[in-house]
């Protein structure tokens, strides 16, 4: 079993992470046209992966986590009636920057030492 989170090997920083999906194609629309996931699946979690190999080549090692609903009103029930069998298909690809930053209409990542200013008020001078 797979646990969805973030992974590094030092977790110097935590953080954040908003996205608004973009109006035109989001990430399933972007599977479906690019990779052929099928027409019923919709992608339900995205992992993105970074390391200086990447940035030297100006891409991400981003996963997809796709699935379709079987039978279910959402996929909150599906993940209820599952379980601990609870299953997605995954798609690891590598995307360049502006390929993966396309998905989203804005996208905004917040990062400090162990999450040290994650929620907090301060003033700027």
């Amino acid at each position: 079993m797979t646990i969805f989170e973030p992974g590094v090997q030092y977790k110097d920083l935590n953080g954040g992470v908003h996205a608004d999906r973009d109006d035109t194609q989001d990430a399933t629309d972007y599977l479906r046209q690019h990779h052929n996931i099928p027409q019923d699946h919709f992608v339900f979690g995205i992992q993105v992966y970074s390391s200086v190999h990447h940035v030297r080549d100006n891409t991400l090692s981003v996963r997809f986590l796709h699935s379709n609903v079987a039978g279910y009103e959402n996929i909150q029930q599906k993940m209820v009636a599952e379980g601990a069998e609870f299953t997605l298909n995954e798609l690891e690809i590598g995307m360049s920057y502006k390929e993966f930053f396309g998905l989203f209409k804005r996208f905004s990542l917040t990062l400090s030492p162990n999450g040290l200013l994650e929620g907090k008020s301060y003033k700027t001078v």
